[in-house]
Parts: C-alpha cells; structure tokens; sequence
C-alpha cells in the first residue's frame, strides 16, 4: 500500500509532503497489522484501571517477598508486567517477566508463556533482537510440552517479527508452519489468520497474485465461520494490493467492504487506519469531498482509540487537504490540532516517565525494609536451625561412624578374596590368549609357507611333465630333463620335510629358531635352482654374483624361505627379457644379500602399505600371478628372529632391489669362484654349484 499511495500522491501533492505522508502510512499500517501495544487499541479509560492492576501487583510482590511464598511471587510479577505493558512501560514489563523467570524453577510449566510475554515486551520496546531469542526459547519450551496451541501462536508472534523487520521471507516461512499447526489442530478461525498473514507476506514480496489467492482464501474461510473482523482483514489487505497497482477505484470499494464487515468491537486503530486508506483513496481520485469525510471518521475511530500519534497523523493529512481546497481556515485549525495533539503526546509521555520512577522508587524502598526484616528473621531461624542440625548430626554422624567402620571392614575382607579370584582368572585367561595367538599366528605362518613355497616347486613339475608329454624331445634333452625332474621332485621332498619340522617346532611354543652355521652362497643356489624352470619358462635370466663363500649363522629353514620368497617375489614382477640378480656384500660383522629385478617395480602407495605392514598386500604378476601377500611378513618376521633386517629400494617401471642382513660366521671353508652362464645353461650350472657346496 505505501507504494500506491506514494503514486496517487506524486500526481498532486508537493514531493516534501508525500514523504511525510507515506511514512505516516506506513507506521499507521504497522501498528495496525502487529496489534502492539494493547493500550493503543482501547480507550483512555482503560488506563486508570492498568494503574490500579499495577499497584496492586507491586503490593502483592512484597507481601509474596515478605511471605516467601514462591508462587504468588512469580504471579504477582506477571501481572504487573502485563499492567505495565498495558501502560506503555515497556521497560518495567521487561523488567518484571524476567523476574517472573528468574523466580520459575527450570522447565516450569508456565515459563513458556512466560517467555511469550517477554518476547512481546521486547518487541514493544524495539529490541527486536532479544525478541527473537526469547521467542525462540519460548517455541522450543512449548514443543517439549507437546503445547500445539503455543507452538503455534509461537510461530505467529516469529512471523510478524520478521515482518516488523522487513525480512518477509522468513515472515511467509514462520506463518506457513503456523498455518501447519493449526491445520493439524483443526482451528478454523487460526487457519484464516494465518492465510491472511500468508498473503501479508507475499504482499511485501511483490508476489500480489499469490497475495490475492491466499486473502480469498482467508475471507472464505472467515465468511464460513460469520467472522466479520477477519473478513474486514482481508478485505483491506485486498484493497492494499489494488493500491499497489495503482486501481484506486477498486482499492476505495475494499476499503469500503472492509468497513463495512468490521465489527463494533473491532480494534479502532484497525478502522481509523482503514478509514485514513479511503480517504487517501477518494483524494487519489479528486473526490475530496468524499475523502474529507473520510478523514473525520478516522479522526472519530482514532479518538475512541485514545492513540495521539495516530490523531496527530491524521489532522496532518486533514490540513494538507484543506490546504489544497483553498480552505486556509480549516486548514490552519486542523495544523493547530496537530501542534497541540503533539505537545499532548509528550506530556502524556513524561507523565509515563515519572509515575513509572515514583512506582519503582517505592517499589525498591518497601523491598530494601522487606530484605531487612526478613535477613533478620531468616538469621534467627537459620541460627535454631544450626544449634538442632549439628545435635542432629552428631548423634547420627557416630552411629554411622560404626556402622561403615564395619561396613569398611566386611567389604575389605570381601573384595581381597574377590581380588584373589580375578588374578588366578586372569592368569589363566592371559595364558589361554598367549596359546591361541600363538597357534594363530603359526596356522597363518603355515598357510603362507605353503602358498609361497609349493607353489614354484608344483609349476615347475608341471612344465617338466608337459615337456615330456609332448614325446619330441631328443634323447639326451630327455635325459637332462628327467634328471632335473628327479631333482625337483627330491627338492619338493625336503622342502616338505622342513615345512613339517618347522610347523611341529612352532606347535610345541619354542618359535622354531635354531640358529647354525651355514653357508649363504650354497643357499642362494639352491634357491635359484628351484626358480630355474620358472625362470626358463618366463623367459627371464638368473645371475648368481656370489662369487665367495658367505658363512653366516641362522637358522636353515627360515634362511630358505627368506631366499625363496624374495626370489619367487622378484621372478613374479619380471616380464620376460628381464634379468634377476642375487649378489653378496660383506659388512663389519653382517652378510648382506642383494635381490635385484628389472621388473615393474613397485608404486609409491604399495611401498607405503609393504613399510606399514598393517595389512596383506598383494598384486598380480606379470603373467596374472597371485599371491596371499604374506611373504614380505614373513620374511621380516623370521631376519628379526635371526637378528637381521629387511629393506628395498624400488622404482615404478623400473625394478627393485630388496636387501636383508644376517650375522656372519668365521669362514672355514676355501674360497670358490662362481661365473654367470647364460641362460640355456643356468640351471646346469646352479646345479653344479650346489654339489660343490
């Protein structure tokens, strides 16, 4: 409506007036659609009875002080918070709620509306920021009361909040989950109010045909149900969208219809503001007759409403209109009505002031008597209190002595023998854990052996077998193959052998380490000539540079794995073409083997996980070949039960070396020399070089 009336009045007023004219409108609208404060709504002769209802509560306070009767307190100030919101005091009301809260026990059953009424005097005294707070309090007391009524009106007070502050879209929001409520609650008439606010919302929103189609809604409800004020609502709520669009005729014929439904009871803020909307219509129009009567039936409603500002405001427009009538009598009489009406306003003002001071001063003077009288009878009682309580207590206090003396003695002797039998339970439970990790880790141990470590021997049995199958091999190549079968199937033997003798040492609890003297470079050897058929059927190159004895002590079957697993890891990520190394280096008092790939190497995020050792981490080979991912594990697991260490270095795409440490021993043995033969001879040669070990 602002918008509107600012058009109308562009046409024919000075542009200094319309300002002044659209600000009053826009405060008479206001106060209008929020109905703060109650005073303003009724008239002056209500306030001689809010000045009794205010006295008396003051009374009831100190007497409810004096009486340290808790619940009339709380009560007596909730009354005089009302009577001073009434009064326009909102500062006292304020003061007076929260007092009210203060004295409730937490989550009382009245705090909630409590914090209502706090946050409407907040919101009266313009700390709408507070408002909010408190409003939100007061929801979320009344939902954990399942209080549907309050919960909704909750809703209602946020939405015009918002509105207040122009924030209309979280107004619209706040009134949609009010219109919720009382939609599940079956409340007709609350339903209509809340579509009316709905459209409110809308309205400021620029949204004037959904605005339009929320208000029919909220008069055909209001209509339903014979409720002529909320049909008067809508209908001025329509007449203010058709301001907006500049239709001052149908804008004047809702105002009318809006008069029209209103009842007698209706607010007179309501009608004198409905009737200044008219007037301002008619004037739009060039009907200044019409709109000068108009005016006067504002200023009879505004009157009644014993409102000064809106008087005020309202003569404003009436000698503006004379003015422009050429009438500078009435005009100059309506100006000197505004001119007294605002001297009025202030006086009534500072007569708020001074009865508001003169109720507190006395108010705080009885308390400060009260407090005194009262500390000293509360210091007399407390002192009786005191003599009879410590009586009390000691009495008590040595018959309880005894009884936990007792007490403490009985549960002493009981809790020793309790203790006693946890700690044989958790002996034996602490050992049963040690025995079942123990196996466990052996049952996992065993299982990797055997993936790792029957696996190569098994593949080169079955290429042997498929040579031989083939029946086109020469005689002497048959030969040669069959011996190497024969030595396969011997070393297939063995490995058995040591892998039952390990398992069964690892069973019986002493971990299965028994270090001896033993040579490294017989074992590298060894180790190649199990991957020897791998090796040929891969297409990849063994190089044995071991060129010296490497006397070491440790223990032989781990020693084996160790070599094994390290040789078959390195032949599993070679491609074919591709070269394996095994090499040996002296340190001051260590061995250090050396197995070195051209393989694919290994990705910065696998070596991470290898080092970590948190998890099995395992990938496929070059050709497709899969593993539990175990061996690295077990590797590290049997050179620190030897005192040894495990590193690698390795390069994506590139290959990598994996080194492990073992104690040296005194060498006894002369020194053999070893040469690198080339592929078709390797295993011969591997051979050869083991027997001379």
């Amino acid at each position: 409506m602002p918008a509107c009336i600012g058009l109308a009045q562009r046409r024919t007023h000075p542009p200094t007036l319309w300002k002044v004219l659209l600000g009053l409108w826009l405060w008479a609208a206001g106060a209008a659609q929020a109905e703060v404060p109650a005073h303003q709504g009724q008239p002056d002769y209500g306030r001689p009875a809010h000045l009794k209802a205010l006295r008396q509560a003051t009374q009831q306070i100190l007497q409810a002080r004096q009486d340290l009767d808790t619940a009339q307190w709380i009560q007596a100030h909730v009354v005089a918070g009302k009577a001073s919101q009434q009064l326009s005091r909102y500062a006292s009301a304020v003061y007076h709620f929260r007092r009210a809260l203060q004295l409730s026990p937490i989550n009382a059953q009245g705090q909630a509306a409590t914090l209502s009424l706090l946050g409407n005097a907040l919101r009266a005294e313009g700390d709408t920021g507070n408002a909010r707070v408190v409003y939100q309090r007061a929801l979320s007391a009344f939902q954990r009361q399942e209080n549907a009524v309050g919960k909704g009106e909750m809703y209602q007070q946020l939405g015009e909040l918002y509105g207040s502050e122009n924030q209309w879209r979280r107004a619209q929001l706040c009134h949609e989950q009010a219109l919720q409520v009382w939609r599940a609650a079956h409340d007709s008439a609350r339903i209509a109010g809340s579509l009316h606010d709905i459209g409110r919302a809308h309205h400021h929103q620029q949204q004037n045909s959904r605005a339009l189609y929320y208000l029919q809604q909220s008069q055909g409800i209001a209509q339903h149900l014979h409720d002529s004020l909320r049909v008067g609502e809508a209908l001025r709520s329509t007449g203010q969208i058709y301001q907006d669009f500049g239709n001052f005729e149908t804008a004047a014929v809702f105002y009318t219809r809006a008069l029209a439904n209103f009842p007698k009871a209706a607010s007179p803020v309501i009608t004198a503001t409905t009737w200044w909307a008219l007037g301002a219509m008619h004037d739009s129009l060039g009907q200044h007759t019409t709109a000068r009567a108009s005016l006067q039936s504002a200023l009879a409603a505004a009157r009644q409403a014993g409102s000064s500002v809106l008087l005020r405001n309202i003569y404003f427009s009436l000698a503006d209109l004379h003015q422009r009538d050429q009438r500078p009598t009435a005009a100059l009489q309506a100006l000197r009505r505004y001119v007294g009406l605002q001297d009025s306003a202030l006086a009534e003002q500072r007569e708020n002031q001074i009865a508001e001071l003169q109720l507190r001063y006395e108010s705080e003077k009885k308390e400060r008597e009260i407090q005194l009288l009262t500390k000293d009878q509360q210091l007399q009682q407390a002192n009786l209190r005191r003599q009879t309580l410590l009586r009390n207590l000691l009495a008590a206090g040595a018959v309880l002595l005894l009884m936990t003396v007792a007490a403490l003695y009985r549960a002493h002797k009981q809790q020793e023998h309790i203790n006693r039998i946890l700690e044989r339970k958790n002996a034996a439970i602490s050992q049963q854990k040690e025995v079942l990790d123990r196996l466990n880790q052996t049952k996992n141990t065993l299982f990797s052996v055997i993936s790792h470590d029957l696996r190569s021997p098994l593949s080169s049995l079955y290429s042997l077998l498929s040579l031989l199958s083939l029946g086109t091999l020469p005689p002497a190549r048959l030969a040669a193959h069959a011996a190497r079968l024969s030595q396969t199937l011997d070393n297939t033997s063995r490995l058995l052998d040591n892998l039952l003798n390990w398992s069964a040492s690892q069973m019986q609890g002493d971990g299965g380490t028994k270090p001896e003297r033993l040579r490294l470079d017989v074992l590298i050897s060894e180790a190649l000539e199990l991957m020897a058929d791998d090796a040929e059927r891969k297409q990849v190159r063994l190089l044995n540079e071991v060129q010296e004895p490497c006397p070491a002590r440790a223990d032989l079957n781990m020693t084996r794995l160790i070599l094994r697993n390290l040789l078959g890891n390195a032949l599993k990520f070679t491609p074919a073409g591709g070269t394996i190394t095994v090499s040996a280096t002296r340190l001051p008092s260590l061995w250090e083997i050396a197995v070195q790939d051209t393989g694919v190497g290994i990705s910065p995020t696998g070596q991470r996980k290898i080092q970590e050792q948190n998890e099995s981490y395992s990938t496929p080979g070059t050709d497709q070949e899969r593993g539990v991912g175990l061996g690295l594990r077990l590797c590290k697991e049997f050179l620190e039960r030897n005192s040894g260490e495990l590193s690698f270095q390795s390069t994506l795409g590139k290959g990598s070396t994996f080194r492990f440490t073992l104690p040296a021993a005194e060498s006894k043995a002369p020194r053999t020399a070893m040469r690198v033969l080339p592929q078709e001879d390797t295993n011969e040669a591997i051979t050869s070089a083991s027997v001379a070990g």
